[in-house]
């Protein structure tokens, strides 16, 4: 019998802040490390890295397998980028640039077998994944997938509103560094238009009874951020994570060798 998996990201999200790192380089032995780690959840991403979907497929088999939420950040809003990954059996869905209600309702549709939406019938290898028949795991998927909506220009905040108000998602999920950027302000967390986009978007998902998310990199901001009330936070890239590790190793055997 498979492993159980694990529970919803949203029951997660309502006992406390989940936590999870992205994964860009497209390697089993690295997800295995990063599953292991006691994350919450892998965020494999699609959008900026070069994940094929046998990559993903992979990925996906090893987190469920070590009790880790798998979930998939695509590269867009299309049929074509959400299908194939959802029938991997992932846990959860992250659209980039959801810019407008339309937007917003599309991408739910998306996920959503009929009625509730347009996913295309093809469940086997999920279902297989997610230890359920076809038909229960068609039942299951439309009540556990985790769909994040990521609010990152200032065109989605001033509509966030209208976002939020729409059926079907899971997490707001802000973007920091491309919503500063559409400020002209990129980076520069901290200026007072950014900060009020990002507090307006956890206040609508709130609002609405459900949870915020958002991209915290070190362990002060991370913090700053729970506190805050984001209930979801993805940090450091694999990549990232090991540039660091690297350089504090060699700098420690320099420091030996002096």
């Amino acid at each position: 019998m498979p492993p159980e998996i694990p529970s919803p990201l949203s029951e997660q999200m309502s006992q406390g802040p989940v936590i999870g790192p992205i994964n860009l380089i497209p390697n089993t032995l690295i997800v295995e490390q990063l599953a292991a780690a006691g994350f919450d959840f892998v965020w494999m991403d699609m959008e900026h890295g070069p994940q094929t979907i046998h990559d993903i497929s992979a990925a996906t088999s090893i987190c469920l397998g070590s009790g880790v939420c798998p979930i998939v950040r695509v590269p867009c809003v299309e049929d074509w980028a959400v299908k194939w990954v959802l029938d991997q059996g992932v846990r959860g869905i992250v659209f980039p640039f959801v810019n407008s209600p339309q937007e917003a309702q599309f991408a739910i549709s998306a996920c959503r077998y009929p009625p509730a939406g347009h996913r295309g019938y093809f469940p086997d290898v999920a279902a297989t994944r997610w230890g359920a028949d076809a038909d229960t795991y068609v039942t299951r998927a439309n009540e556990e997938l985790c769909i994040i909506l990521q609010i990152e220009h200032d065109d989605a905040v001033q509509c966030v509103e209208q976002i939020a108000e729409l059926d079907g998602w899971d997490l707001l999920f802000v973007g920091p560094m491309d919503l500063s950027a559409s400020y002209g302000k990129l980076g520069q967390l901290d200026e007072p238009e950014v900060c009020a986009a990002i507090e307006r978007s956890l206040a609508a998902a709130h609002a609405a009874g459900r949870h915020a998310g958002i991209l915290a990199v070190d362990p002060t901001d991370i913090r700053k951020r729970v506190d805050q009330g984001f209930d979801f936070v993805a940090v450091l890239p694999d990549i990232g994570i090991i540039g660091r590790a690297v350089r504090e190793y060699s700098s420690d055997i320099r420091e030996a060798l002096k």
